[in-house]
């Protein structure tokens, strides 16, 4: 039977101050990594044949981190990708209302 795990990745400072990120790419923080670290412990036991993952950091990272121990393939797929906000990339809602 397949079973799915979804995993959002961990925090990064955009999502901090609450910015449209789509395309923009920035790296987890510390605190990201540390969720991340939390999944990887919760998974410890599991066999997953394969992550797969958008090509940007935050999500890259979140699976690299996640993977040590398991040692899956990591598969990287654009169309994980989030939506590109355009002109809105990495504003705030004010921001953007501005």
């Amino acid at each position: 039977m397949l079973e799915l795990i979804l995993v959002r990745h961990g925090e990064t400072d955009s999502n901090i101050r609450g910015a449209y990120c789509g395309w923009t790419d920035p790296d987890l923080n510390s605190k990201g990594m540390a969720q991340a670290q939390r999944v990887a412990e919760m998974l410890k036991g599991e066999k997953p044949d394969a992550i797969y993952s958008s090509c940007l950091k935050r999500a890259f990272n979140t699976s690299l981190i996640i993977s040590k121990g398991l040692n899956p393939e990591i598969l990287l797929d654009e169309r994980l990708n989030e939506q590109n906000f355009g002109e809105w990339e990495d504003l705030t809602y004010c921001e953007i209302s501005e």
